[in-house]
């Protein structure tokens, strides 16, 4: 699937060209722009999945494969700790 939303996104990229040559982007462009962006999000959202375990007792492990770090996302600060009575930090 993801193959397929790179094809995508490549077949929309404009042949390359000066800044002159360029007409500034329509109000289609924009709208495929978002809706590509609303289906980057969504498949992002999606688990992904290993391929199914059975175990010799008969039991099957399903594992999550841990999400990819968003690189756009920056990292949330560790919250502040309040100071003690005494004015000092825990």
């Amino acid at each position: 699937m993801r193959k397929m939303m790179l094809a995508l996104a490549v077949a929309m990229i404009p042949a390359t060209g000066t800044a002159e040559d360029t007409p500034p982007p329509a109000p289609l462009d924009e709208a495929v722009e978002r809706v590509l962006g609303a289906l980057r999000f969504v498949l992002r959202s999606i688990p992904q999945y290993e391929m199914p375990e059975v175990l010799p007792n008969g039991d099957i492990i399903i594992r999550r494969i841990p999400p990819e770090p968003d690189p756009e996302r920056e990292p949330e600060p560790a919250p502040e700790t309040a100071p003690d009575e005494d004015g000092t930090r825990i």
